[in-house]
């Protein structure tokens, strides 16, 4: 079963050899406890399981869209927030895990973050994998396009619950 839970140092050991194909690399993290310490207080790390195996590693971030450029209509910006650095260990990919989780996602943030009630994500629009697992996960393209990303234009992608 994929769960979701918030990361605890007690974890780093389980973290620490998460990794993505060579050729993922350019669309997320490379070292996730790298970018755990030098978390801001708005960022939030978080752990994918399956059967209570780390298995991913996203980012929750509460000032995702003040940070962001977004050319898009949004209602609350205090009502949203960001998916960032999202990423399956390379052994565990093509299971199913991502679809999974991010579908576990609403009722997971209904709880743990219950002021909220939208995310945010970009996703590269040359990284076609992630796009369409986004999508069969319920998120839904805005329309619009990011370009302040490092490698490219990328898909502005929301899910509301």
């Amino acid at each position: 079963m994929v769960t979701i839970e918030q990361y605890t140092p007690k974890k780093s050991a389980q973290v620490a050899p998460l990794k993505v194909q060579p050729e993922q690399v350019q669309f997320t993290i490379s070292d996730v406890l790298s970018v755990i310490e030098q978390l801001d207080d708005h960022e939030h790390p978080h752990l994918i399981l399956d059967d209570g195996v780390v298995v991913g590693f996203f980012l929750l971030d509460m000032n995702y869209l003040s940070n962001q450029a977004f050319d898009v209509e949004i209602d609350s910006h205090s009502a949203a927030l960001g998916i960032r650095a999202l990423l399956i260990d390379e052994t565990f990919q093509g299971r199913g895990i991502a679809t999974q989780a991010l579908q576990a996602l609403p009722d997971y943030l209904k709880r743990a973050y219950s002021e909220k009630t939208a995310a945010y994500l970009t996703v590269n629009c040359r990284n076609v994998a992630a796009y369409q697992c986004y999508l069969k996960a319920g998120f839904q393209d805005t329309g619009n396009l990011y370009h302040g990303g490092p490698v490219g234009p990328q898909y502005i992608m929301t899910l509301s619950w």
